[in-house]
Parts: structure tokens; sequence; C-alpha cells
């Protein structure tokens, strides 16, 4: 028997990991437009520049680069800064409200307002709060007002996953991929809105500690509908469902490559809903203790 003990916690693992780090920081520092929207990067970085600027890609920018600003990589506060700017310029509706999926390269709207890309706009808010970046918390208040307008169904306790641009008709199509991510979504604003409370005192700090609650009570009733969804499916998660929350197993079979909505279940799902589950169970312990 093999009776080796293993560390990770090591000299060299931690400079492999250091050193990973730093290449990918490194390889995506070409992402901002000018506009502030995420470029797509080729495989040596460069901006492929005839792609749309999208808007989960430049809130992800955003969460990166803060990750690098908590590590103390350098430059990461001017790039996270710049994600930020497409956040609240060009991907941002000033008419109708929200985000839009992106901008075209010709500098044109992609149609749809969805939850997916707005759940990444909170986790990139929710960040840069973390890491006090000007006009972070305006930018929070502003996503979780949009989300809870407009995708946020409190009958089911589930989101909507997309509207039309106009926000104006919802698709019947609902889908766990924008749940998983707004679950992701819910517990940064929390932790956000935690280090808000330690900021500010009296109603404010009130509020923002009710409000931290309830995102992390949504995340709870979330995840317990996934999880009751994949327990008689030998915990194999579905993925698509109608307007009343019924499986679709063949979704898209037709269009099995879809990149949001792919035929069958996604395996890296079922690890990513794994991490929020043990991410919420130890949110809600911690914040039960700290209530304590």
């Amino acid at each position: 028997m093999n009776t080796k003990k293993y560390s990770l916690d090591t000299a060299e693992n931690r400079n492999f990991l250091a050193n990973c780090t730093d290449r990918l920081l490194a390889f995506g520092r070409r992402f901002p437009s000018p506009g502030g929207g995420s470029w797509y990067l080729g495989s040596d970085g460069a901006p492929l520049t005839d792609r749309p600027r999208e808007t989960w890609i430049t809130s992800r920018m955003v969460h990166v680069y803060c990750l690098g600003i908590l590590t103390d990589r350098p430059g990461s506060r001017e790039l996270a800064a710049a994600a930020l700017k497409g956040l609240t310029g060009e991907l941002r509706d000033r008419e109708h409200g929200g985000w839009y999926a992106g901008r075209l390269a010709d500098g044109g709207i992609l149609p749809g307002k969805h939850c997916y890309a707005h759940a990444f706009v909170i986790l990139a808010a929710s960040s840069a709060v973390i890491t006090g970046m000007p006009g972070a918390d305006a930018l929070l208040k502003e996503a979780l007002e949009v989300y809870d307008r407009y995708f946020w169904d409190e009958s089911e306790g589930m989101p909507y996953d997309s509207w039309d641009t106009d926000f104006t008709r919802p698709e019947p199509y609902r889908g766990l991929n924008a749940s998983m991510h707004s679950v992701e979504a819910f517990l940064a604003a929390a932790d956000a809105l935690d280090i808000a409370v330690s900021r500010v005192a009296g109603a404010d700090a009130a509020a923002d500690a009710a409000l931290a609650a309830q995102l992390r009570k949504r995340a709870e009733r979330v995840i317990h509908r996934v999880i009751s969804f994949a327990k008689p499916n030998s915990w194999r998660t579905p993925e698509h469902f109608d307007e009343s929350w019924r499986p679709m197993p063949e979704y898209n079979r037709e269009n099995p490559e879809d990149p949001f909505k792919p035929y069958g279940a996604t395996p890296g799902h079922g690890l990513e809903w794994a991490r929020l589950i043990v991410q919420w169970a130890l949110s809600a312990c911690d914040n039960t203790a700290t209530a304590a």
C-alpha cells in the first residue's frame, strides 16, 4: 500500500500556481477595445476585432483583473477599470435598462437580454466593490435592481433565462446554465455587501445586510431546486427546461454545439454545481455564525 503523503502547500506548488497566474493575466492584457468592451483574443493573445464585444466576456475580464489586484499583479487595476468602462458605457442599454448581449464589430447591438450576461455583470461589480474600484457600488446596485426586476421569478425561486432587447417579452425557455451563474453572482454579491456593511453604519448597513441575506437565500432556493432535478436522474443534472420547469432532454438535438445551450448535459457544470453548493454552505454557515 502506498502510504506516501502529498502536500499542496509546498514552495514548488506555490511557484507553479503563481507562474500559471502570471501567464494567464499576461495573455489577456490586450482585451480592451476603445469603448471598454472585451475583444475575443486569438491563440497568441491578439484581439480579434472582427468579432463581437460581449458583455459576459467583458464582465469576466473585470473579475479576472480584480483577482489580479488582490494578488498584487501590476497593471491589473488599470485593466479592470478598462473593462468597467465597457459595462458602464458601450454595453449598457440606457434606453431600456440592463446590458446588451454585446456589440457587433460594426458597433451594432447583439439582440436579446440574457440572464447569463446579467449574472456576470453582478459578479464583475461584486469583485470591483471588493477591490475598491470607483463606481463599483453604484454598478452593483444597478445590476441587482435590473436582475430583480426582470430575471428573478420569486414564485419559482428560479430565474427567467432571457428577454427580447427592450424587455417586453420573456423567452419560454428556462435553463440551468444561467441559473448556475446566478448562484455564483448571488454569493459574490453577498460577500461584497458584507464588505459594504463594514464601511457604513445605520440604515444603509442594515439594508445591505438584509440584501446579502436575501441573496444567500435565493442561492439556497436555486440549489435545492437543482438537486431535486438531479436526484431522480441518477444525479445527472438536466440542462434545459420549458417555462414550467419541465425537463427537455432532447432540446437542441439538431444543434448540439450551441455554445450556451448544447444538447444533453455538460459534465463540467456538474463540477461547478458541486463547488457552488460547497461555497453556499460555507457562506451560509459563516453568515449564521456572524449573526449569532
